[in-house]
């Protein structure tokens, strides 16, 4: 099956990403719409409050988000590389797509007026960070989301991307729920939530 012209554009503006910063990328293709929709589906959509997306990359979770049917006006996309939010912005012109940093994400939320989180899909290379980075980022995210949201994480391995001190130190607790074995590499979902 051919590659269409526009998903060949897309991978290439991720891979350039990827080459001028391959540490914060974590992957040298995107992902799979297959992993993307393994996320969403994690998603309570009868819940309220805004989905935020980090890491969108090339926008393969952002179609999903739309897809699933959630209100375009409780949907926030974060993505830290200036050409890929660029290419975000062009492609879902309608949805909230802010070019920031996810180590700043509890400024963000806070600037945008955002008090409450029903979800966080993160396609963060979490393992890949520099440890205090990667619990500044956890930690953030594990406050954003209270009592009742939760933490969508994709990775390659079969272990928690978020270590044991990390989820003590975040009041945390999660589960693998999916593993796609057609992503390229195979990748598993996990997701978290705050411990009571």
């Amino acid at each position: 099956m051919a590659v269409p012209p526009k998903h060949k554009k897309k991978q290439a503006h991720f891979i350039k990403a990827w080459i001028r910063s391959p540490m914060k990328m974590g992957a040298v293709v995107p992902s799979s719409r297959f992993l993307a929709r393994a996320m969403v589906q994690q998603i309570d959509s009868a819940q309220e409050g805004a989905v935020i997306e980090l890491g969108a990359g090339t926008g393969v979770v952002t179609h999903e988000l739309l897809k699933y049917g959630l209100p375009v006006k409780d949907i926030i996309i974060i993505e830290r590389e200036p050409r890929l939010h660029a290419l975000l912005k062009a492609q879902y012109p309608s949805v909230n797509i802010l070019c920031a940093d996810a180590a700043h994400l509890d400024e963000v939320l806070k600037k945008h007026g955002i008090t409450k989180v029903n979800a966080i899909v993160s396609s963060l290379p979490l393992l890949s960070m520099p440890k205090a980075l990667r619990g500044a980022i956890v930690s953030q995210m594990a406050d954003a989301i209270k009592e009742d949201g939760r933490i969508i994480q994709f990775t390659y391995g079969p272990k928690s991307p978020i270590g044991r001190y990390l989820l003590e130190k975040c009041n945390l607790y999660g589960r693998r729920v999916k593993s796609v074995f057609v992503n390229m590499p195979p990748a598993h979902v996990w997701v978290y939530y705050r411990s009571l």
